[in-house]
């Protein structure tokens, strides 16, 4: 204890909002309850009734300020009650709301308003720390969507870590709150994986929201460039400075978590701090920042045809002069930079469909004519293939492996292509009926986000197909070139 006089100045308030609290449970007075489901999973919902003691608190308040102990433990406080206010999240420098919130944090969820000592002397160290001590650890915190982690933490540096959610202290909102993904109740056992950044501060600084906000989403992108799988953060952060109340802000979500889940195994975590750092290090401009933009915004989305767009508008800005739509030139320079040279052909054929489909999903081209170009091309191969050339591209980029201007390297390796290439091998069987394809594709309502028929498996795409034997190699995640 630091301050005797300030103790037992707040401690003699206390004591007397209690003798008041609890006469007025006697004559009858009820604290209400707010009904909340719990949001444990893997079983049936769980429904727990809350006291609402700080609105029975409010209601109070200008008798409990009334109290003849107020006036000292209000000037004992002092200039700390901003300090104090703000560790809890609220606004403001005067030493009654100060006191208002000591007392609610005092009695958080109880039902018997008696003064309970032993809770007092923890809260009272609480004011204490937050007056006088020169720095508190300010903690913000966000649940990651689609994220599993096959160790318990993973350090990232500079006070950003991954976690898995049973080794957290953490919120239980941010523990189990309902997955972007939408998936199913029973299939959600584990809690989420969280992103911390933990940074000292005094208590009279704010959290590290913006910072927290930037580096979150920045960790986010890495994670989707370094492989795929859905991962996207929560709409809704948590943070905490000192011993104070968890508080809720909003966050920049990045879309859905689409897709199957983001995994990161025991071992990789080295080599993913490094590519991070790498990516961190990069400043794109240009069409390369735009690209990624897009490249991000595809991720997010809810739907594979949804994302295609992005995913081949990304394709453009890197390797179409003028963003044309249309035409081989797309599917060549794609091709001759992330395919070797016996599958070339084929890249270059299916980024052709995967603009076929585009048209259709855009309306520009009728069923008949859209099957019968796809013809057993599964919708879901094609978006994921786009996605993977414009992963790999971006990433060389990024990571120094090849230069912005693609377009103008692609044409150089055009050139000096052999006159005559060997005769392309079919490239698209009829493995399916037109009219069916047409009809799987109509019942799934737009969303082109399953096989069908006859799918033809893709080829691997040098550099992406080798995401997980990472070790700084050109040959492992470069494209050919």
């Amino acid at each position: 204890m630091r301050n005797r006089h300030l103790h037992d100045a707040l401690r003699a308030f206390a004591l007397e909002a209690a003798a008041l609290l609890r006469e007025d449970q006697d004559r009858g007075a009820e604290i209400e309850f707010d009904l909340e489901q719990s949001p444990r999973r893997g079983g049936p919902a769980l429904y727990n009734y809350r006291p609402l003691t700080g609105r029975f608190i409010a209601e109070r308040w200008v008798r409990l300020r009334g109290l003849p102990s107020c006036p000292a433990a209000r000037a004992a406080l002092g200039d700390g009650a901003a300090a104090y206010l703000r560790v809890n999240g609220l606004r403001g420098a005067d030493a009654d709301p100060a006191l208002q919130a000591m007392l609610e944090r005092l009695y958080e969820d109880a039902t018997d308003l008696s003064f309970p000592e032993e809770r007092f002397e923890r809260v009272y160290g609480e004011v204490e720390r937050t007056l006088y001590e020169r720095s508190q650890p300010a903690t913000v915190l966000a649940a990651v969507h689609g994220l599993e982690l096959d160790v318990d933490r993973v350090d990232l540096g500079g006070g950003l870590e991954l976690v898995r959610g049973q080794l957290a202290d953490a919120p239980e909102q941010a523990l189990w709150g309902d997955p972007a993904d939408g998936a199913a109740e029973a299939e959600r056992r584990d809690p989420n994986v969280l992103v911390t950044l933990t940074r000292e501060i005094s208590p009279d600084s704010a959290p590290p929201l913006s910072e927290a906000r930037e580096r979150f989403r920045r960790l986010v992108c890495g994670l989707r460039l370094w492989k795929p799988g859905g991962v996207a953060l929560s709409a809704v952060g948590w943070r905490r400075t000192g011993d104070g109340l968890w508080q809720a802000f909003e966050i920049d979500s990045g879309g859905v978590a689409r897709g199957e889940p983001w995994v990161l195994a025991d071992g990789e975590d080295a080599d993913l701090r490094e590519f991070l750092a790498a990516v961190d290090r990069a400043r794109p401009a240009g069409a390369v920042a735009w690209a990624l933009a897009r490249f991000e915004m595809g991720c997010g989305r809810p739907r594979g045809a949804d994302a295609l767009s992005d995913y081949l508008l990304g394709l453009r800005a890197l390797l179409d002069s003028g963003g044309a739509a249309a035409g081989g030139g797309l599917g060549l320079r794609v091709a001759v930079l992330c395919a070797e040279e016996g599958e070339r052909r084929g890249v270059q054929r299916r980024v052709e469909l995967a603009q076929a489909l585009e048209r259709f999903v855009m309306g520009d081209s009728p069923g008949e004519d859209y099957v019968d170009a796809i013809g057993s091309h599964s919708p879901r191969l094609l978006v994921d293939e786009a996605e993977r050339h414009l992963r790999a591209l971006l990433r060389d980029v990024l990571c120094g492996y090849l230069e912005p201007d693609l377009r103008a390297l692609a044409d150089d390796l055009l050139l000096e292509q052999p006159a005559s290439p060997p005769a392309p091998e079919p490239l698209v069987e009829r493995g399916a009926d037109p009219a069916e394809e047409l009809e799987t594709i109509e019942a799934a309502g737009g969303e082109y986000g399953v096989s069908g028929p006859g799918t033809d498996p893709v080829e691997r795409e040098p550099g992406a197909g080798q995401q997980l034997d990472w070790d700084w190699d050109d040959a492992d995640y470069s494209a050919p070139v």
